[in-house]
């Protein structure tokens, strides 16, 4: 299913409004008219560092120096190539930055996992989220045994505080011998100790409805990639595609979104990219 068009102004006096009262208590803030629309997103807006992967290899203390600058509080991560986690963690302390979240290979996700939690507690995050399965990966009987591994990890997550999550692409909404693997995700991962980090974009892609995942699996969209879409399907700068965002954040509770991570898995101006994004979400 496409999603509508979004413009500028139906961010800001679409269905949003229709929850002004909701998200402004969330926030701390008491609405009064449109202008005073919160978004659930307010003061905690992330970006997943994949979209500055080449930048953060060569000179991470100058990509998170950008982030702050521009507005960014939370970062979500997908690796730390050669630098000491610890080195990061204080320019973070330093730039007023914080992390909730991590991307945690499927390999670590099966022998490694203690370091992986040990590397989070550091970081001070309580996500550690399985971002792909490389094609070879992608059969029922495998997409069964991640959903099982997820659970078997969860045990030692919980115990650390955090949560263990699975982030989609558009191959898990691609029937597969007669079943949909993201159901099979959904229906065989506990609910109370596996989330659900929804990427919008690639859900998008798919022709899934983000507002409709949420009716059958409410509370399970603890996080979520802010990424949007051309109407031919290319990643652009979020408010010049065609995703609903309004539609989508108005159902903030009922998904359970606690984390949100702008994105771009291409852009070749990261810094262009996370200023004209950050900017669009926040007018």
């Amino acid at each position: 299913m496409d999603l509508p068009t979004l413009n500028r102004r139906r961010f800001l006096e679409g269905s949003l409004a229709s929850s002004a009262v909701l998200l402004a208590a969330c926030n701390g803030a008491a609405p009064s008219g449109a202008a005073a629309v919160a978004k659930p997103y307010t003061d905690k807006l992330g970006i997943q560092l994949y979209t500055y992967r080449e930048l953060f290899e060569k000179d991470y203390e100058s990509v998170l120096k950008t982030l702050a600058e521009i507005g960014y509080k939370d970062l979500e991560f997908a690796g730390y190539f050669e630098h000491d986690p610890k080195a990061v963690k204080a320019t973070m302390d330093a730039l007023g930055l914080v992390s909730n979240s991590t991307h945690v290979r499927v390999e670590q996700f099966r022998e490694g996992f203690d370091e992986a939690i040990e590397t989070a507690a550091l970081m001070g995050q309580t996500k550690l989220i399985l971002p792909w399965l490389a094609p070879e990966e992608r059969n029922m009987d495998n997409y069964r045994a991640i959903a099982d591994l997820l659970n078997e990890r969860s045990s030692a997550a919980k115990a650390a505080g955090m949560t263990v999550g699975y982030h989609n692409h558009e191959f898990e909404f691609e029937t597969l011998d007669g079943e949909v693997p993201y159901d099979v995700l959904l229906e065989r991962t506990d609910a109370d100790a596996v989330t659900m980090e929804l990427d919008f974009f690639w859900a998008h892609k798919a022709g899934v409805d983000p507002i409709e995942l949420f009716k059958i699996a409410p509370g399970r969209f603890t996080a979520c990639h802010i990424k949007d879409s051309s109407a031919t399907g290319e990643m652009v700068n979020i408010g010049d595609g065609v995703i609903d965002f309004a539609a989508i954040f108005a159902e903030t509770e009922l998904a359970g979104l606690e984390c949100f991570y702008v994105e771009n898995d291409d852009t070749t101006d990261p810094a262009a990219f996370a200023k004209a994004s950050f900017d669009f979400l926040n007018s």
